[in-house]
């Protein structure tokens, strides 16, 4: 059956962002345009929304997010059976015990909202597969695996940054070979 492949972008990213357009180039995927404000303005609910409303009619959709669109991708994933399959680069995805104060880079309302047992406890009823940078700066390795383990996901590590600077033109080979 035919995928439809679907991109997510991260918090300071947009559609036209770096990934957007190779992954639209390189593996045909449609970009996810999910806020129409500055990022610290964003409301997740608003944000999966429009995720939904876009992948709604499709049947079989491969989401790939990336760090923020990695748990924007598999929270939409947990509420919908459409979704085959995630992708997930660096996917900034909290365990429900992360103490937000501790965490810098994002208001904290919308850390609030990023906090789901759900993705904890539930069984996604997509295969996942993370692809972690294994000198990732942003996203800390516990909530990787915490969400690995309780989701049985598989990790492809790369040696690399949040953003995959090294490895950003390897990605779409890297990633079709997960489409299969």
């Amino acid at each position: 059956m035919f995928s439809k492949l679907y991109y997510i972008h991260g918090y300071q990213s947009s559609p036209q962002g770096d990934k957007g357009i190779l992954f639209k180039e390189k593996l045909n995927a449609t970009a996810i345009k999910y806020r129409d404000v500055k990022p610290e303005k964003l409301m997740i609910a608003d944000c999966l929304k429009s995720i939904k409303k876009t992948i709604n009619n499709d049947k079989n959709v491969i989401l790939i997010g990336s760090s923020l669109g990695g748990f924007l991708a598999a929270n939409t994933a947990i509420y919908n059976t459409n979704i085959k399959k995630l992708i997930l680069l660096n996917p900034a995805i909290l365990p429900p015990e992360t103490n937000i104060d501790e965490i810098q880079d994002l208001p904290k309302r919308i850390l609030k909202d990023m906090i789901n047992e759900r993705l904890f406890k539930d069984t996604i009823k997509s295969e996942i597969i993370i692809i972690r940078g294994t000198k990732d700066e942003v996203v800390p390795d516990k909530w990787i695996y915490e969400f690995a383990s309780s989701q049985e996901a598989i990790i492809k590590f790369l040696h690399d940054d949040h953003r995959f600077s090294k490895n950003l033109k390897k990605l779409p080979d890297i990633i079709s070979n997960f489409l299969i």
